[in-house]
């Protein structure tokens, strides 16, 4: 698997992201293609590791240079339409052209939302993307989705994020058939507004088709 990953996004970057993908390539046989500003990103290897090129870290790294960042206070929209030389616009060019296998990026949310719909295309069927976090959880793991990425959401946008969610689980964690939740103001049927009443029933009639 070859993993691109945004050197530039993410609070103090790019030094947690430098040493993420440090000890990625300690733990998995993946190669690591780290997209951002070359200059930056070997003074910071030069700092932490006392190294002149990556590949001395691990034949696994590689730098992918891209000139510009998109910062959190840009606007997304502008972002990804200005600036064509950043990390995460290079990134998601890099993993539409299959020279990557999957992008990851923790910068603006708005911006990777984006770029991933704009630039690289939804799934065909999905109206929306969503971000799905795992969480710790009591026993087991929890995935939440969606996680921020839409404010206004349909049924249908729901019962994707469900079915996405699904699939994800059974294909990555290997988890059969994935208990599906609806996070509510409370537990009865009756409560929560249109938007959840609606959902739950659907959630309800076809969550078993949705978990298989």
């Amino acid at each position: 698997m070859r993993i691109l990953l945004d050197a530039m996004g993410g609070d103090n970057s790019p030094v947690e992201a430098i040493k993420g993908a440090v000890k990625a390539a300690e733990e998995i046989d993946s190669e690591i293609i780290l997209i951002g500003n070359e200059e930056k990103i070997c003074k910071i290897i030069k700092e932490l590791y006392n190294k002149e090129n990556i590949a001395e870290i691990s034949p696994k790294l590689k730098i992918h240079h891209a000139s510009q960042e998109i910062e959190m206070e840009d606007i997304p929209t502008e972002a990804i339409k200005h600036k064509k030389d950043s990390s995460m616009v290079v990134g998601f060019k890099l993993l539409k052209e299959e020279e990557g296998d999957v992008f990851i990026s923790a910068g603006n949310s708005g911006a990777l939302l984006t770029g991933a719909t704009l630039l690289v295309g939804r799934i065909k069927g999905i109206d929306r993307p969503a971000i799905a976090p795992m969480l710790p959880a009591y026993h087991k793991g929890l995935m939440l989705i969606d996680a921020g990425a839409n404010t206004n959401c349909k049924v249908i946008n729901l019962v994707q994020f469900a079915q996405m969610a699904s699939i994800y689980l059974r294909n990555t964690y290997h988890i059969e058939k994935p208990k599906i939740g609806l996070l509510n103001i409370g537990t009865e049927e009756t409560k929560g507004n249109d938007l959840m009443k609606e959902t739950f029933q659907e959630l309800k009639n076809n969550g078993e088709k949705l978990r298989s």
